[in-house]
């Protein structure tokens, strides 16, 4: 039983070696249409860490979220996400983000960003680009979860950051 527990152990920490080795970097968005409001919310979650990374390249100095003093921060993230993550309307309007906020889970290093771009009409056909943290990381995977009532598509950017054009499937 003490050999198993030991395999298993020693298993395990393989597994985590080999996850270290090959890092995975990842951020998810979730977009929801609010078509009384005319306007299309987003969340998007990020690792902490690669987020300031993304904002200490653009400005040229270091950016944390513990020492950079918020306005300076949110101003820096609000120049970023504008560039970054885009939303054009199915006519090909661009959507001007609006800040919302920011919310850390710092002991899963997550941060949450929180935007929303006017968008009225119908959401199918509007184009999304999430092209975050590209710049830094080639095996950058970012997906959006699009929703508009009953209906969802998911959108993928790995390995292409150009924006993808929301298309619900057909109903059943």
């Amino acid at each position: 039983m003490r050999r198993r527990r030991l395999s298993v152990l020693a298993l395990a920490l393989g597994l985590l070696a080999a996850a270290r080795a090959h890092d995975v970097r990842t951020s998810f968005a979730e977009a929801d249409h609010r078509p009384e409001r005319g306007a299309l919310e987003i969340s998007i979650r990020v690792f902490a860490d690669d987020f300031e990374a993304a904002l200490a390249k653009r400005a040229g100095k270091p950016v944390a979220l513990a020492k950079t003093p918020a306005a300076e921060f949110d101003a820096l993230a609000r120049t970023y996400l504008a560039e970054n993550f885009t939303v054009r309307s199915a006519a090909g309007q661009p959507a001007a983000p609006r800040w919302i906020g920011k919310q850390l889970d710092d002991d899963a290093n997550e941060l949450w960003l929180f935007v929303e771009y006017p968008l009225s009409g119908d959401v199918d056909g509007a184009l999304i680009r999430h092209g975050l943290l590209r710049e830094l990381f080639s095996n950058q995977l970012n997906s959006v979860l699009v929703r508009a009532g009953p209906r969802a598509v998911t959108l993928v950017f790995f390995p292409d950051p150009r924006e993808k054009t929301v298309r619900f499937p057909a109903a059943r």
